[in-house]
């Protein structure tokens, strides 16, 4: 009976959870560019690059190729030690608005091991514009994603904003979970932000002003950490300008990368960014995802004990019935607005998928294993 009550009472808080990301995700506004909208704000890209040379050209033409007037934006990509064609690639472009620093000549900017934090400190520095844009080279954008970054900033009068960040359809089962991982994140993150429950954010997608960076003084008291160079930012532009900060819905807003292509990948990446979590003062998220693996944790060993004959298989039914109806009615939620409904039909074997997956990385996290300190990957 005790067992019953521990299952209802976690079935309920996670329903309730899951209901008020939905409602929050519901009010959180479309954003929508006029087509009358004439765009007279300069911004500047940032691309911190590390050995990236199968995707950054495919990403500078697409920035190069934006639905936004030329002279009112540049790119500047900060190369942090790459050991392949990506500076060279970069150089090929022979663009004017286009401009190249390798990180190794600005030992003073360096901070290890936040060498993507160091890198974007340095180009915040060299840009001539206020607004900011921060994106990955592994990253492709569509024609609007300057032009919907900015005019979202004149209408909500923000000084930090994020937007969505999505997977590239995959293949195996792996990365559809990735993919469908990643599009419930986006409702969280758009939710979170809504409610103010929590704030997170995506360095592949996020924008924000000089001034502003400045003012928080940057990336200061959090260069300890080789993740974070979003979610340090979106805390402390929360804590210093509380009205605003603003999630970004909108497809044309979306940018693409892709997902990792095998489990140890994955794990490693994971565990990278879990690890700046306890640099965070506001500790909802790291509560959640705490209280997300206690149920999953608790789902698996329902499950075995009702197996065994150890324990009633009520409690385990209880659980499976609100994990899964709260997680489709999520998924379909967000797989419907980013035009990735194909992917509910793998729906049943992604949830058993998912549950090991968590428990994996749950167990690997309390065993004590790292993350991979890559020089920048996508956070």
């Amino acid at each position: 009976m005790i067992i019953l009550w521990i299952a209802l009472g976690f079935s309920l808080v996670y329903l309730l959870l899951q209901i008020n990301y939905l409602y929050n995700w519901y009010i959180t506004p479309k954003v929508e560019v006029p087509a009358n909208f004439i765009p007279t704000e300069g911004v500047t890209i940032v691309i911190v690059v590390h050995n990236e040379e199968r995707s950054i050209g495919a990403c500078l033409q697409g920035i190069l190729s934006q639905n936004y007037p030329e002279h009112l934006f540049e790119i500047i990509v900060i190369d942090d030690d790459s050991t392949d064609a990506t500076s060279a690639i970069v150089n090929g472009f022979d663009h004017d608005i286009i401009s190249q620093y390798q990180l190794s000549d600005f030992p003073e900017y360096i901070k290890a091991p936040a060498y993507k934090k160091s890198g974007i400190t340095l180009a915040v520095d060299k840009a001539k514009f206020d607004t900011i844009m921060i994106t990955d080279g592994d990253c492709t954008h569509p024609k609007d994603w300057i032009r919907t970054l900015i005019y979202t900033f004149h209408q909500n009068k923000v000084v930090f904003l994020t937007a969505p960040v999505i997977l590239m359809p995959g293949r195996t089962m792996l990365e559809k979970m990735q993919e469908v991982e990643q599009l419930t994140l986006m409702l969280i993150t758009g939710a979170g932000i809504t409610s103010r429950i929590h704030d997170l954010a995506n360095g592949a997608n996020m924008a924000f002003r000089k001034s502003t960076f400045r003012d928080v003084n940057g990336y200061e008291g959090n260069m300890q950490y080789a993740s974070g160079d979003d979610m340090f930012l979106i805390e402390k532009m929360r804590l210093a300008f509380p009205d605003n900060i603003c999630f970004v819905k909108s497809l044309e807003a979306t940018v693409y990368t892709t997902g990792k292509k095998d489990w140890a990948s994955l794990i490693k990446q994971r565990l990278r960014w879990a690890g700046k979590n306890k640099g965070l003062q506001r500790k909802a998220i790291s509560r959640i995802w705490m209280f997300v693996g206690a149920y999953h944790l608790l789902f698996a060993l329902s499950l075995i004990g009702s197996l065994t004959g150890i324990v009633s298989p009520l409690p385990f039914i209880v659980l499976f019935i609100i994990i899964w109806f709260s997680n489709f009615l999520v998924i379909s939620t967000a797989s419907a607005f980013f035009q990735r409904t194909s992917l509910l039909k793998s729906f049943v074997p992604l949830q058993f998928l998912y549950t090991f997956y968590i428990l994996r990385l749950g167990l690997m996290m309390a065993i004590g294993k790292k993350g991979d300190w890559a020089r920048v990957s996508p956070d």
